[in-house]
């Protein structure tokens, strides 16, 4: 039965999927998105019973039954006592169970809140004489046979899949659905453990590669157990494992700009094991660059990996997922994989958006990285025309912001093709390189393994670039369509003149667009007021320089 507090508590909660529409009535309506449930709100929400604590430290105990597609186990929260509410809230999908929950040690009651993940653990007044930043522990036992991926890494879950030889082969990707899929914990980006030890036991000939660096190896009844120790915050989806047979791990090295020599690791499984010579000198390239621009490889102490996966690629932190096959594009001459979850080292883990609705942080600025990669080894204008191909995959379906406190995670291309062009078209308009690429580094620098907040890089993004860029951004953000340039070029008598404006729902937009006049390029400060710019001598004609900025051209007529 349930207690009166808990009805009390139950009841409020059936209010959130208001408060997380509230923050946005009046501002904007974003295209294409939701609608959103109740269970949506639960587990994209910072409710009180989740801002009561911070988390500091997770630790995973689980064991996997193959032939059952079956999981159980425990996991152990350290946490830091913020206040402000008498209930916690632990996240587990369904079917999973929880079976017990101690709180410092003490069994402690708790509720699921029905056809959601949200558990609330009632703390029975054992909170009020906790002081504010007191350190306290949260262990919960469960188990039950979690979500198979219907599709990984997009469409997410455990995935029992199984080797050429048919054996074995299971792995996790759960980016946007969430860790809760997969164990018991508080699922919002928001909060990320300052560290983590992992353990995970399976039957033999399994072996298991993790996050962090392994520390022990040992055997429990028929199980063989492997323990992994992250030593860096680390954003919970990308907690992880990968179980096959006899993978065959190798180790190198990387001298980091840090002065550090970083640890590289490839797990393989044995048929591919010469692999790991093309894995590493892929690596190594792309490492070069994005230190280039980013400074050091961010989790210096738990290193670098690869690991071969039953899947596409995800960027689980020191543990990169791989399932490329060794392919190299034919056209640009990387491996996509490795170039696109290496930059997610920088954009996604050292830096992580923290709630879903910022996803477009990490994606567009890890997809813009793939063109800054060609850049440094190519130059410029390569790097422009693979922009152009990424061009031609945005849809303006959705837009690129979603909304805040829902777990919006569509599948939208647009975070990372449209993200990557708004990025591309904000450093033209800056038109000032030195302080672009000190802004990147400066936001590496600056927000060192946080979560962060749109507002906060706009605001950031801002004060480095010397304007107020939250225009800017609401225009491509927050609309499907780019801003429009309506211009035209008029004759009076020999003399040639440039009449142009922007077009924007966003009302405050404005700046800089270039055009090209043959081989002349021209550099106009336009707003949504028409003004007319006399052209250079000889110049009848224009067109906007597209190759540079993500607009849509209108010529009048």
């Amino acid at each position: 039965m349930r207690s009166r507090a808990m009805q009390r508590t139950l009841r409020l909660l059936g209010l959130l999927p208001l408060w997380a529409c509230a923050q946005w009535e009046g501002t904007l309506v974003l295209q294409g998105r939701g609608p959103y449930t109740r269970a949506d709100t639960l587990q994209g929400a910072l409710n009180p019973y989740r801002r009561c604590y911070d988390v500091g430290f997770y630790h995973l105990q689980i064991s996997l039954k193959p032939s059952k597609k079956s999981i159980a186990g425990t996991v152990r929260c350290d946490f830091r006592w913020l206040g402000g509410s008498d209930t916690l809230q632990i996240d587990l999908a369904e079917p999973l169970k929880l079976t017990s929950v101690e709180v410092d040690g003490k069994p402690m009651g708790f509720q699921r809140i029905r056809g959601t993940r949200a558990i609330l653990v009632p703390l029975r007044g054992a909170s009020a004489s906790w002081q504010l930043g007191s350190l306290h522990t949260w262990r919960a036992v469960y188990e039950g046979v979690p979500r198979s991926a219907p599709r990984p890494p997009w469409d997410g879950g455990l995935v029992w899949s199984h080797t050429p030889e048919g054996q074995p082969w299971i792995g996790v990707a759960c980016q946007g659905l969430g860790a809760s899929l997969w164990w018991p914990l508080k699922d919002h980006l928001s909060d990320e453990p300052d560290s983590a030890l992992l353990t995970f036991c399976v039957p033999p000939p399994l072996r298991v590669v993790a996050n962090g660096r392994l520390i022990t190896t040992e055997a429990q009844g028929k199980d063989t157990c492997f323990t992994y120790r992250v030593s860096h915050p680390i954003n919970t989806y990308n907690i992880t494992f990968y179980a096959a047979p006899g993978y065959v791990v190798y180790e190198d090295t990387f001298h980091s700009v840090s002065g550090k020599v970083i640890p590289m690791r490839f797990a393989l499984l044995p048929a591919n094991a010469s692999q790991h010579t093309y894995l590493s000198s892929h690596s190594r390239r792309v490492l070069r660059a994005l230190e280039h621009y980013l400074g050091p490889f961010p989790p210096q102490e738990d290193g670098f990996a690869l690991v071969e996966s039953p899947y596409y690629g995800m960027e689980h932190q020191s543990a990169i997922a791989y399932g490329n096959q060794f392919r190299t594009d034919p056209l640009w001459g990387f491996d996509y994989i490795i170039l696109h979850e290496t930059g997610h080292e920088w954009w996604g883990n050292h830096i992580t958006a923290s709630d879903n609705a910022d996803l477009w942080i990490q994606e567009g600025f890890c997809t813009y990285m793939e063109s800054l990669y060609l850049e440094y080894y190519h130059g410029y204008e390569t790097a422009k025309r693979y922009l152009a191909q990424q061009r031609l995959y945005i849809q303006n379906r959705l837009t690129v912001q979603a909304p805040y406190g829902t777990n919006a995670h569509e599948l939208n291309n647009d975070m990372y093709f449209k993200g990557a062009w708004i990025l591309h078209t904000l450093r033209s308009r800056i038109n000032n390189d030195s302080l672009w690429f000190a802004c990147l580094r400066a936001i590496q620098d600056s927000f060192s393994f946080q979560t962060i907040t749109a507002q906060e890089l706009i605001a950031f993004m801002s004060r480095r670039l010397g304007e107020d860029l939250r225009p800017f951004f609401r225009a491509y953000l927050y609309y499907l369509r780019p801003p429009v340039v309506s211009y035209k070029v008029e004759q009076d008598g020999d003399k040639s003149y440039l009449v142009a404006r922007w077009m924007s729902e966003e009302k405050e937009f404005q700046g800089p667009v270039e055009f090209l006049a043959g081989g002349q390029r021209l550099r106009y400060y336009l707003t949504q007021e028409k003004q007319r710019f006399p052209l250079p001598q000889g110049v009848r004609y224009v067109l906007v320089d597209r190759g540079r900025f993500m607009v849509t051209a209108a010529e009048e007529p």
